[in-house]
Formats: C-alpha cells, sequence, structure tokens
C-alpha cells in the first residue's frame, strides 16, 4: 500500500478509508495515563481510608472494571 502510495497509483488498498482518512491528531496515550494515575491514587487513598471507596472507584465498579475482589 504504501508503495502504491509513493508510486502515485491508485489501487484497490489506495481506496480503503482508512488510507484515505486522517489519523486522529492524537494518540489516546493521555487519557489512559490519566485514568490509570486517578485509579492508583483513589485505591491507595481506599487503603488509607479504610477501604472507603471514592465516587471514581465506585463508578469503576459499576461498568464493571473495579478492584473489588
Amino acid at each position: 500500500m504504501m508503495l502504491d502510495l509513493l508510486a502515485g497509483e491508485r489501487t484497490e488498498r489506495t481506496e480503503l478509508e482508512m488510507v484515505r482518512r486522517k489519523p486522529l491528531p492524537f494518540p489516546p496515550e493521555p487519557f489512559a495515563w490519566t485514568g490509570i494515575a486517578l485509579t492508583k491514587w483513589s485505591l491507595a487513598r481506599a487503603d488509607a481510608h479504610g477501604g472507603r471507596r471514592n465516587l471514581w472507584l465506585k463508578a469503576m465498579d459499576r461498568l464493571g472494571l473495579g478492584f473489588d475482589s
């Protein structure tokens, strides 16, 4: 596909939408890092406060992403 693009040829591969469409201007990594940092902070806070979970951990539990095992 890349060689076709460099050669300026229109092929079945170069007409794919994933080739024609521009990617997102930024990767989702900053959001993932923020979520991980918030979760780590929330878990440490719950440990320090006798297991009382904050709003973030309660929301994650409701979504099935919690750490309440």
